[in-house]
């Protein structure tokens, strides 16, 4: 288990980055205590603002405990944690907000306690916090049974220190530029071990794309691509500080830039944009208060969405669906809207398009002024063509003479030829129509070679103002997407219920047909019982029809009578033997009327 943690301010930031979505698969929110907000941004701003009657610049503490991947903790561990770390640090009883993120497959959970002791109007202080993060780690690796992890400060037990992780805000900080702590440290010891002095370092670090530089708090930092700082000493592997001061010794620090001035060197284009930057941050606060407006309307419209989930369960499905598609909210058309409503980007595409049209411009000038040179040049071998070229001594001379003789004739053509050459270049060269064109081909290459120029810087600025579009439309974004949480919440409000309608539906349509199924078999069971039933009664029935046949054989004596009835009297038989010979005859009568006529 791993706990990490430190005081900071900042509560809206931390409110945002705890509620992220994109980097985390879920995020519930499992406590708020001793704060009246009713969601994590309110309860960090309220625990924030605890601070403000004092002089303390960091009235929270965060701190995140996250098991080790496989390790599961139960709710009842989660708790025991949290306030074994609270009753650590000595915040026991403060304002807390717990937030649980699933990443990657992982639970973790932070925690936000408020460090002002209101009674006695104080920051609680948070003096050797490492040490007791891991101290509250090791007691809860062995109360949970989960495998130890090895720490830098307590139970050491004579090994060596663990390598240092990137620290939160290193985090922080790779996920804003994309820039991976680990490889840009891993570059950095290779270029130092590749190295053996310390301009020969700065250099490497150029070719690469970082700049050394002087920091306020430490010796030499590093700045690296996205214009973010890094402390050279914790950039590079195995190597202490004093050794590090050692190799930069031939380095004069006052020569190196501080980190402003490295900063602007990387940021170089952005600088033009300052401007529109700080009137993009402005326009970023405005929609701010009002996504807080608005998130306060949200929650006066609490007990209106309370109602509505009332009535969403008394419509008709169809009904229900209905309304469903009608409250989902058209994101693209409110992106649209807020990007035209939005004065900052507005100016920033005309921009854009003005810088568009001047590049465009300026690829002209310089497709009119190469097109022109090469003109000039054609001219130029033109005119030469004109002059006529130098008679050439002949070269098909009969060789049928010695070859002395003929070498010579030979050398004496070639030198006559190359002395006609050399007058007809120079009747050309000092010719005034010819040295025109080559004064017009000069200044046109001149003109051309300045005008790439230009076509360069427009280039530049194209690419920073479509820079700046691009960060204006993210933020306008952003805001849209804030803006529509309420509507997304009462749509999935209102899907959540017709999903529960929908499977309610679905489970008692399987109910009744599982009642259907039983009543069918139940009637199918019955009916072979009373078939079998009925079986055995009309065999009983014909075994009694049968006996009442051999009773009238055994009675001792039958009369009839005038009435057409029979007298008849039984034979000496025991009495419940009399009795059912009695009550047989007695059931059949038919039957037994039929038997004692056959017998008489």
């Amino acid at each position: 288990m791993i706990i990490k943690g430190g005081t900071r301010a900042g509560g809206a930031d931390l409110g945002v980055h705890l509620n992220r979505t994109d980097t985390n698969e879920r995020v519930r929110l499992l406590e708020l205590r001793g704060v009246a907000g009713v969601n994590l941004d309110q309860a960090l701003r309220e625990m924030e603002a605890f601070g403000a009657g004092t002089r303390c610049k960091s009235p929270l503490y965060h701190a995140n405990i996250d098991p080790r991947a496989g390790e599961r903790l139960t709710p009842e561990q989660w708790g025991r944690a949290v306030d074994a770390l609270e009753a650590k640090l000595g915040f026991t009883g403060q304002p807390r907000a717990l937030v649980q993120h699933v990443k990657e497959g992982r639970e973790h959970v932070h925690v936000v306690w408020s460090r002002i002791d209101l009674e006695r109007n104080r920051a609680i202080p948070d003096s050797h916090n490492y040490r007791k993060h891991e101290e509250v780690a090791r007691a809860l690796e062995r109360e949970f049974g989960h495998e130890r992890v090895q720490g830098a400060h307590v139970e050491r037990e004579g090994k060596e220190r663990p390598a240092r992780t990137p620290s939160h805000a290193e985090m922080q900080q790779a996920e804003r530029t994309g820039l991976d702590p680990k490889a840009i440290k891993a570059e950095i010891t290779a270029l130092w071990r590749q190295t053996d002095s310390g301009k020969a370092f700065a250099g490497a670090l150029a070719e690469a794309g970082y700049i050394l530089a002087r920091g306020d708090k430490r010796d030499f930092i590093v700045i690296d691509q996205a214009g973010e700082s890094h402390s050279l000493a914790r950039r590079i592997d195995g190597v202490k500080a004093a050794d590090m001061r050692a190799r930069l010794s031939d380095i004069d620090q006052a020569t190196l830039p501080d980190a402003r001035g490295a900063r602007a060197e990387q940021a170089q284009k952005a600088l033009e944009g300052a401007q529109k930057a700080e009137e993009a941050h402005r326009a970023a606060e405005a929609a701010q208060k009002a996504a807080e407006a608005a998130q306060e309307a949200a929650e006066r419209q609490r007990a209106a969405d309370e109602a509505d989930r009332t009535r969403w369960r008394s419509m008709p499905l169809s009904a229900l669906q209905w309304e469903v598609n009608t409250l989902l909210p058209d994101r693209e058309a409110a992106k649209a809207g807020a990007l035209m409503a939005d004065p900052a980007y507005r100016e920033a595409e005309k921009a854009a398009e003005t810088v568009r049209a001047g590049e465009a411009k300026a690829r002209l000038d310089l497709l009119e002024a190469t097109e022109t040179v090469r003109n000039l040049n054609q001219k130029a071998e033109g005119y030469q063509g004109r002059q006529g070229p130098a008679q050439q001594p002949r070269a098909t001379l009969r060789s049928n003479g010695s070859e002395g003789r003929w070498g010579a004739i030979r050398g004496l053509f070639s030198r006559l030829g190359g002395l006609m050459f050399w007058r007809q270049d120079k009747e050309v060269s000092e010719n005034p129509e010819s040295k025109r064109i080559q004064t017009q081909i000069a200044e046109w290459t001149e003109l051309a070679a300045e005008r790439q120029g230009v076509l360069d810087r427009a280039e530049k600025l194209h690419t920073e103002a479509r820079l700046t579009v691009g960060t204006l439309y993210s933020r306008i974004a952003g805001q849209v997407d804030e803006a529509l949480a309420p509507e997304y919440r009462r749509y999935s409000a209102a899907q959540s219920v017709l999903d529960e309608r929908i499977e309610e539906d679905r489970r008692r349509a399987a109910e009744a047909e599982a009642e259907r199924r039983a009543e069918e078999i139940r009637r199918r069971v019955d009916a072979e019982i009373e078939r079998e039933r009925r079986e055995a009664v009309e065999q009983r029935r014909q075994a009694e029809i049968l006996e009442i046949r051999q009773i009238v054989r055994g009675l001792a004596s039958i009369r009839p009578t005038e009435e057409g009835i029979f007298r008849v009297r039984f034979a000496d038989l025991p009495p419940e033997e009399l009795k059912r010979q009695q009550d047989l005859l007695e059931r059949y009568p038919e039957e037994r009327k039929s038997a004692l006529k056959a017998e008489v």
